[in-house]
């Protein structure tokens, strides 16, 4: 057995972001009405719905929100180090195949009863036998062979073990949790649910049996508001801090300021991968496969011709950076796979060298097919639309007609595999580049949508996914991306057009201070209330 020191780094450099006083814009310093609320409560509205409703079994956890409710064996910091939580520390054999965890024993859950070794094994086996939202099938069991200890045996290696499940699934209580568990959740974290009304409000009060430093905030809620409605909300100072729009994140409000935070949430197209026809049974039983987003010209053109700053600059008044996958600048992220963009030359090049020709309407043709496809976007999702136009006005300056269609999530996934859609990705840790990229994801979910399949890139996949040495499966992520030859991205074939990571903008009271955020993650919904429990009130501002 070899010891593993707690901090697991990878840090991020330049991209780190902390969102503290100096870091922020600040658009007034002077007092706002709160409507008599003190000063240690506070109102926020981060959406119009409450993202996996406290309940493991819909992924409550996967975007580190479980750790405002819940403790979890490891954490993840904002430094992107991975720490203890429940686990004070832990080993993992040379093989990688046995991890053994020795456990806190004061951690206690918010009706005062302690979190044991019991509930952790039987947090972990209810989600591998649930399977829907979080993939445990490589632990092969959990054994517990002291009170503080537990130990979980692996069928194989698992490099991303650490930054995945064990920093985001939460520990739930073994004898409270049942199907209503979303409306009474039990959790060992800072703040325990005191309310939850579905589509209404949640409220928060500080969880009395906490073992760590009290937080600032004795309560606080969260309103379930739209974005005009939370916008009037905090201008009338019934709410706090909401997230904001690019289209908002400008606006000048007395004593409120920006909070605009660097992510690596991206926006951009799926491409399904294989022609039409190749491929009869999908998992799902949904059609597979389109001639035009298929080819590999079509693809690499937009790539290199579409104007990505642009993007920034119109659709998210510049709050955000271009894009060329969902980990750029991630530790796992291969540099050498960026290309230079905004090239319409070098991409109707491309075309043409294919054979795609300009037709009499501006459109090409090949062999009796246009270039064309459909781009389906949720209309509930106004900067996915706002992306969805400009792309699509791009993409005709080179010959390639993108017909927009509004729709929603449900008749979106029924079309995943055979036509484009406005797509979103980027997480803290490699596993995406498995699940969106493996051929045995494909058809599975919002996973492998497009069914690609590279030999090659699974090759590296594989031994990136196995590998027991961290420093070598970053080695092998990077070579999946690009090995000089090939690889799943926009210098190999990657079935996207990423376009931009969109920053989190969030419009708050400028007395708050919300600690140390790094770099977000994709989804803003919980990414700046995460470490609500280090937020303070700052009178002095």
């Amino acid at each position: 057995m070899k010891k593993i020191l707690f901090v697991l780094t990878t840090g991020i450099g330049a991209l780190l972001l902390l969102a503290c006083p100096g870091n922020t814009k600040r658009q007034s310093d002077t007092g706002r009405d709160r409507k008599g609320r003190p000063t240690d409560e506070i109102v926020v509205s981060m959406g119009v719905i409450l993202p996996h409703e406290f309940d493991p079994k819909d992924r409550y956890g996967a975007y580190n929100e479980a750790h405002i409710t819940h403790s979890t064996l490891l954490r993840r910091t904002a430094d992107l180090e991975i720490v203890g939580d429940f686990a004070k520390e832990y080993n993992i054999s040379h093989d990688g195949l046995v991890w053994t965890f020795d456990l806190h024993d004061d951690f206690k859950f918010s009706n005062g009863e302690f979190v044991t070794a019991e509930d952790v094994k039987f947090s972990y086996e209810m989600l591998k036998a649930d399977g829907r939202h979080w993939n445990l099938a490589f632990i092969d069991s959990i054994e517990i062979p002291s009170k503080n200890k537990i130990v979980f045996k692996l069928k194989e290696p698992r490099s991303t073990f650490a930054e995945s499940q064990l920093v985001e699934v939460p520990i739930v209580p073994k004898a409270y949790y049942n199907d209503n568990y979303k409306h009474n959740p039990i959790g060992s974290g800072p703040y325990m649910v005191v309310e939850y009304k579905p589509n209404e409000q949640a409220i928060f009060e500080v969880n009395p049996y906490w073992h760590g430093e009290k937080p600032y905030f004795k309560k606080w809620t969260w309103v379930l508001l739209d974005e005009n409605t939370a916008l009037a909300a905090l201008e009338s100072g019934d709410v706090d801090m909401i997230y904001a729009t690019p289209e908002f994140a400008d606006k000048k409000i007395k004593g409120i300021r920006l909070f605009d935070i660097t992510s690596n949430d991206v926006r951009g197209l799926s491409m399904p991968y294989v022609k039409k026809g190749v491929i009869t049974d999908s998992p799902d039983g949904f059609t597979v496969g389109n001639n035009i987003t298929s080819d590999p010209a079509i693809k690499r053109a937009l790539n290199v011709g579409v104007d990505r700053q642009k993007v920034v600059d119109t659709v998210l008044n510049g709050h955000g950076r271009p894009a060329h996958s969902f980990c750029d600048g991630m530790p796992f992220w291969n540099s050498d796979s960026a290309i230079k963009d905004n090239d319409p030359k070098e991409a109707q090049k491309i075309l043409d060298e294919a054979g795609w020709i300009v037709g009499a309407d501006g459109i090409r043709e090949k062999n009796g097919e246009k270039a064309q496809f459909d781009l389906y976007y949720p209309t509930s999702d106004q900067l996915r639309t706002n992306v969805a136009i400009e792309v699509a006005h791009q993409a005709k300056g080179l010959g390639i007609r993108i017909n927009l269609v509004g729709s929603n999530w449900d008749e979106m996934a029924t079309k995943a595999h055979e036509l484009s859609l406005l797509y979103a990705g980027g997480r803290h840790n490699p596993n995406p580049l498995y699940d969106t990229y493996h051929p045995s994801t494909a058809g599975r979910g919002w996973q492998n949508v497009t069914f690609y399949n590279n030999p090659k890139v699974t090759e590296y996949l594989e031994a990136a996914m196995k590998n027991s040495n961290l420093e070598e499966a970053n080695k092998y992520w990077k070579l999946a991306q690009w090995d000089g030859q090939t690889g799943v991205s926009t210098k190999g074939d990657i079935p996207n057009v990423w376009l931009v990571s969109i920053n989190h903008t969030y419009l708050g009271d400028s007395r708050i201070n919300v600690g140390n955020q790094g770099i977000h993650s994709h989804g803003h919904d919980w990414a700046l209330i995460a470490n609500i429990y280090e937020w303070v009130w700052e009178e002095s501002n």
